[in-house]
């Protein structure tokens, strides 16, 4: 079991005497695929994208840049405080919410299936585990409990994407307005009156992916 690491040495504690009240910069070792290293400052609290984009402007004036390619195509990768390897796919995550185990970040090459890491990236920081941590977990009980959520959410995506466009809405959206007896329940008989009285056009707006679809039906209400 790796050795944990304390308050004390922990460069992203606030109170840590190494964090010197937690500064706005912090020194970072970066290691570039071309076999370069930089050393530079940048934002604690800068997000991982904010500081490639930092890094590729410096790589600039070192050798062996044009080798590196496009930047969409690398990431990063570090380790972390449960010292492992960790691929940091999520872009949009902080420095100091990352804590790797020691300020190094590494440039690698983006493999195939990016969005599925990405998922799989957001959900091990949901869980506050990776998933090749639960996959090495040798317990069948966990075991049969994933394999069990993997077909319900399986046989569920299989109903959504079989339904119409209609079915879906029904399913999503309530035909009826609720009447809750009280705040945050529904809208009250005053209110569902005050709209059954009314008449005129009604306009829904429905997103679909990228496009969006406008419906004008002038019904009496």
């Amino acid at each position: 079991m790796p050795p944990a690491m304390t308050d004390l040495v922990d460069i992203w504690a606030s109170h840590s005497p190494l964090s010197g009240h937690a500064p706005a910069q912090i020194s970072v070792d970066f290691l570039l695929p071309t076999g370069i290293y930089i050393q530079m400052e940048v934002p604690r609290e800068a997000t991982i994208q904010h500081i490639k984009l930092l890094l590729w402007k410096q790589a600039q004036s070192f050798p062996l840049f044009p080798a590196l390619g496009e930047m969409e195509s690398h990431m990063f990768e570090c380790v972390n405080q449960a010292a492992v390897h960790e691929e940091l796919e999520d872009e949009t995550r902080r420095l100091c919410d990352v804590r790797p185990f020691l300020p190094v970040l590494k440039l690698i090459t983006r493999n195939c299936g990016r969005a599925e890491r990405l998922l799989d990236s957001k959900i091990g920081v949901l869980i506050g585990k990776g998933l090749h941590e639960l996959d090495a977990i040798n317990d069948q009980e966990v075991k049969d409990f994933r394999s069990k959520m993997f077909r319900l959410s399986e046989e569920r995506m299989q109903k959504v994407q079989m339904m119409s466009c209609t079915e879906w809405l029904e399913a999503s959206f309530s035909q009826q307005p609720e009447t809750g007896p009280g705040p945050g329940l529904g809208p009250g008989p005053e209110l569902v009156n005050g709209v059954q009285d009314r008449t005129g056009d009604l306009k829904v707006t429905i997103h679909f992916a990228q496009s969006q679809v406008g419906l004008l039906n002038a019904t009496e209400m």
